[in-house]
């Protein structure tokens, strides 16, 4: 067919290059997505956020006979690692490609052009995965408050991947985002208050969505392209959540 989609705003600046807010600047009211370390009520799941050497940020979730991990880099590349039951899932982004390995296999998917073949692969791979199955039961008991948080974020990213590479195209639905009311950032402007690093996260979230909307209703008509719609989107707000990550104060341990 030859259609090519790419994941503009998909590479997140490194750490120390980004404006961090001064002792001067305004700050904003605590948020969920500033927390960086969660035990989640409801399931006991522990959620945590650190910082890797180089720039990189690592969210794993841990949970009796579940053990999830997800190291992003700087440029938007990202290993995950699903343990569960002695069953092990492996997804790599490099670029353009998704590469996932469970049990001796491994397909490798295009991400940014309609690979239905790739698709195809990977769900034999992830076919009958006790630990893609058991992240994604825990992670729909997730509490808001812990999907919400800054962890929590790149988990979610990592559930609703699953979700798009198992023909669940319909999760990306459900991150539609919430949008403030007009008057709300009327009154932001009237009293001078600049951008901060959220509210640029904010709206990074809202274009991709809005971006994310058009391109499913261009390419209706073309099959496998709707999933590249879905591919592009969730590059651009993993980039966004990086990029939020790099310019608020939390306190990140770095291991």
């Amino acid at each position: 067919m030859g259609w090519v989609l790419t994941a503009s705003g998909s590479l997140a600046a490194p750490l120390e290059f980004i404006d961090r807010p001064s002792a001067s600047s305004p700050q904003s009211e605590p948020r969920r997505i500033e927390r960086a370390e969660v035990v989640d009520v409801g399931t006991g799941a522990e959620l945590r956020l650190t910082a890797k050497p180089g720039g990189a940020l690592r969210a794993s979730l841990t949970w009796p006979d579940l053990d999830a991990s997800k190291i992003v880099q700087p440029n938007g590349d990202f290993h995950a690692r699903i343990a569960g039951r002695r069953d092990v899932l492996v997804l790599v982004r490099t670029g353009n490609r998704l590469r996932v390995t469970r049990g001796g296999q491994t397909a490798v998917l295009v991400l940014d052009g309609a690979d239905e073949d790739g698709l195809d692969l990977v769900q034999m791979v992830l076919a009958g995965s006790h630990a893609a199955r058991a992240f994604r039961g825990l992670h729909r008991r997730l509490s808001q408050e812990s999907r919400e948080s800054a962890p929590g974020v790149a988990l979610d990213n990592l559930d609703v991947l699953l979700a798009i590479l198992q023909g669940e195209t319909g999760a990306v639905d459900r991150r539609a985002p919430v949008r403030r009311e007009a008057g709300w950032q009327l009154s932001r402007v009237s009293c001078g208050a600049g951008p901060t690093c959220f509210t640029e996260y904010e709206g990074e979230v809202v274009a991709s969505w809005d971006d994310f909307s058009q391109c499913v209703d261009d390419v209706r008509w073309f099959p496998g392209l709707q999933e590249v719609c879905a591919f592009t989107w969730l590059l651009r707000v993993e980039s966004a959540w990086f990029r939020f990550i790099g310019c608020s104060s939390i306190p990140l341990r770095v291991t």
